[in-house]
This record gives C-alpha cells, sequence and structure tokens, in this order.
C-alpha cells in the first residue's frame, strides 16, 4: 500500500521542481525529502525523480504517480474537513423519530428553528410511539427521538439518556354543539355516559384511557379505535363520540371542535428529549435538543 506521507513528498517535490523548495515548504531538510523519495521509488519499483543541477524532473512514472497523489491527498483533506465539520456539529445527518401528535406543529417549529441554526444538517424524520422510539434509539436507527410517558405508563428509562421538554395535559375534544362545550374544566366522571373514539389503536399507550376511566369509577364506551388522527377529529365533528386530544395540537383543531382541559392527572404526560445513553456523542443530536428545549 502506497504511504501517504510519501506521496505528499512527492506532490510537493513536483510543484516545486525542487528538492530544496520540498523541503522548505514540508518543514524537513533536503536530506529527509531525498531519502523520502528513495523510499517511495523503492516501494513501487520504479523510478520517479531525475536529479539535475537546474532541479528535478518527474520521471513518467513520477507524473503518474504524482497526478494520482494529487486526488488522493485532495480526498484525504475533504475528508478531514467533513469529519472536523461533523465533530463541531457543522454537517452530517441526524436521524429523529417523534410521536403523532408532537409531529402537527411542536416539531415542525423545532425543526425550523434547527434548520436555521444547523443549515448544512440533513434531517431524516421518522413516526413512531415512545416504544418504537426506543427500540430505534438502542439499534442505533434513530439518534435523537420524542418520548413521553404518563404516571401510570412510565418509559424504561434504563440505556436512556432524557432531557424533560414539557407537561401536556390532555384534553377532550368535543362537538361544538355538546352538552358539556361550554364548561371550563371536565372531569372525567363528566364523560361517564359518554362514547369515545380511541386515537391510540396500535400503540403502546391504548390502554391509558380505559386505565383512566376505571381509575374514575366507570369503563369506557369506546365505539370506534382509530390510530389516524384526521379520522378521529372527523369522528368527533359528526358527534359520533369524544376523544382524548393533546395540548399539542389545540391550534389545529377543526372550527367544528372544541376542546377542554380534563382535571385528571393520571391524563397528564412528560415529553422527553431521548438519546441512547452508550451512544457516541452527535454534536448535531445536542443542538437539536436545544432546539426542541427552545420551542417547549
Amino acid at each position: 500500500m502506497l504511504n501517504l506521507n510519501r506521496l505528499r513528498v512527492l506532490h510537493e517535490v513536483a510543484t516545486c521542481r525542487s528538492l530544496a523548495g520540498a523541503a522548505e515548504r514540508l518543514g524537513h531538510t533536503p536530506s529527509a525529502v531525498s531519502q523520502q523519495i528513495a523510499a517511495l521509488e523503492s516501494e513501487v519499483g520504479a523510478r520517479l525523480v531525475e536529479r539535475h543541477t537546474r532541479g528535478v524532473h518527474l520521471t513518467e512514472a513520477g507524473r503518474m504517480l504524482a497526478d494520482y497523489g494529487e486526488t488522493i491527498l485532495g480526498d484525504v483533506r475533504a475528508a478531514e474537513q467533513a469529519l472536523a465539520a461533523l465533530a463541531d456539529g457543522k454537517a452530517g445527518h441526524l436521524r429523529l423519530a417523534s410521536f403523532t401528535t408532537a409531529n402537527a406543529e411542536f416539531l415542525p417549529s423545532a425543526v425550523s428553528r434547527f434548520a436555521r441554526t444547523s443549515p448544512h444538517i440533513t434531517l431524516a424524520l421518522t413516526e413512531a410511539d415512545p416504544d418504537e422510539s426506543v427500540a430505534l434509539l438502542a439499534n442505533r436507527d434513530a439518534d435523537v427521538a420524542l418520548v413521553y410517558e404518563f404516571p401510570a405508563l412510565l418509559l424504561p428509562k434504563a440505556g436512556l439518556r432524557l432531557t424533560e421538554l414539557l407537561t401536556d395535559r390532555l384534553h377532550v375534544a368535543l362537538p361544538r354543539g355538546h352538552r358539556l362545550a361550554d364548561r371550563a374544566v371536565l372531569t372525567l366522571p363528566d364523560l361517564a355516559g359518554e362514547r369515545w373514539v380511541q386515537g391510540a389503536h396500535r400503540s403502546s399507550t391504548s390502554g391509558i384511557l380505559l386505565h383512566a376511566c376505571r381509575s374514575a369509577g366507570f369503563e369506557p364506551d369506546i365505539a370506534f379505535r382509530i390510530d389516524d388522527q384526521m379520522t378521529v377529529r372527523g369522528l368527533v365533528g359528526a358527534g359520533l363520540g369524544v376523544a382524548l386530544a393533546s395540548s399539542l395540537v389545540l391550534h389545529t383543531m377543526p372550527a367544528g371542535l372544541v376542546a377542554r382541559p380534563l382535571s385528571d392527572d393520571s391524563l397528564v404526560r412528560k415529553v422527553y428529549a431521548a438519546t441512547a445513553s452508550d451512544a457516541p456523542e452527535h454534536p448535531a443530536a445536542a443542538a437539536m435538543i436545544d432546539c426542541l428545549r427552545a420551542t417547549g
């Protein structure tokens, strides 16, 4: 394998057309440069330099190797610059996983801030529930994840580095003409006789509504189980049920719906930015978390 330092010496000899000039540029002695050229000639099995009283000339083999050397050294410099930019968080790729309700408004605001402060970072987004995000982090398929926990459903914190972002008190979404729509705050017992549209069918938090209602003393009548939030809103707007709604999506609530906060503390969740605790430091991940904290 060709020695990179000797290629650099040959490149300088070709540029300066003298051993003394190359030695001065490299901070070596002419004797050291001559030894490096001799070692490179031995390495490639060909004469590379012809010495003359007015300097040196490259042989055909020397010119060919010097041309390749220029390309190789350029690639090495580019790689060094790319690695330095990556270490400074100024370039590279960042993979972010986030849950549905955060993706509606909170995450886009944070990503917009991140794009302004880190314009050369390529960002890839994946929608995932907290349990999926924890697996993505563990498998190194995500660098940062937005996750949450309820009092009755705590995150498995082993292997995670968590930064708390915000507290999300869940609301209940009602048709605008609903009998409870004028109330400022609702309790779960207020909703004991309602039909429910459950907006988490396959997620790890699908049991939160059931747990909260049972703790409040009643069994919820869950008429629909839907993962798509647009469908949930459509069913509620059509008067077919009520549904839990995150405070993160209240600004995007359609005109035909109202959202009222629930007083039940079991329906308050904490939202975190998570990274794998045993993963190498990712400067762009730290920048993203700063943006998430500023948005929260």
